[in-house]
């Protein structure tokens, strides 16, 4: 290795675990760029750009806790003719608070939570970990709060997925195994799906759908 490409992996570790990152949807047009400080957990942004039969645009917002859990999320997602809203956090008792808007036609189920009644959040299980469809940091922030070790055996959890564009709420469960050190395997209530990760548990690569960009 020459000492300019070792240079070069250096400094996209460093902006991988510190600055921006952005990944490219492969599956279809689009892009998602998270902003966040730092590897500590804190408040992180990410804006969404998807193309395709059904264009939209997202902006998403989450608190996450000392343990890496998602403590908050809103999520606004827009298209022609149509926007909604989701604000879901975590009470002190355990549960969820959920609230929605929703204005003009989308050709989806309505945002909130899945066949639910004024959105009561306590049909939702206060341990689990928070999903953004097809956002891989995500899938990271689980594996870090689970306390994944590379080779050690599955973990099933409570997931509660967020759906995209429609921002509906499907309560579930995941089960998450990291593989080794670069792949992480996440099934559950539908088809497995494995991810590439870099040296800090940052999705890097999912075939057939996303990849990072730098």
């Amino acid at each position: 290795m020459t000492t300019e490409t070792a240079a070069t992996q250096r400094r996209v570790a460093e902006a991988r675990t510190h600055g921006p990152l952005v990944w490219q949807r492969t599956g279809t047009v689009g892009t998602e760029l998270v902003l966040r400080d730092g590897v500590a957990p804190g408040v992180v942004t990410g804006t969404i750009v998807v193309g395709g039969h059904r264009p939209y645009t997202s902006r998403w917002h989450a608190d996450l806790d000392g343990g890496w859990r998602v403590s908050a999320l809103t999520v606004t997602t827009e298209g022609s003719g149509w926007r909604r809203n989701l604000a879901l956090s975590r009470t002190p008792d355990g549960g969820w608070n959920c609230g929605v808007e929703e204005s003009g036609t989308l050709d989806a189920p309505p945002a909130g939570i899945e066949a639910a009644s004024a959105n009561d959040g306590s049909r939702l299980d206060g341990g689990a970990v928070l999903l953004l469809a097809d956002s891989p940091i995500f899938q990271t922030w689980a594996m870090r709060a689970l306390r994944l070790s590379p080779g050690a055996a599955a973990v099933t959890t409570p997931a509660i997925r967020v759906r995209m564009p429609s921002l509906t709420v499907v309560a579930g469960e995941a089960v998450y195994h990291r593989v080794g050190d670069s792949k992480l395997r996440v099934g559950g209530d539908g088809p497995a799906v494995t991810y590439d990760l870099d040296p800090e548990g940052i999705v890097t690569y999912r075939a057939g759908r996303l990849r990072i960009a730098h």
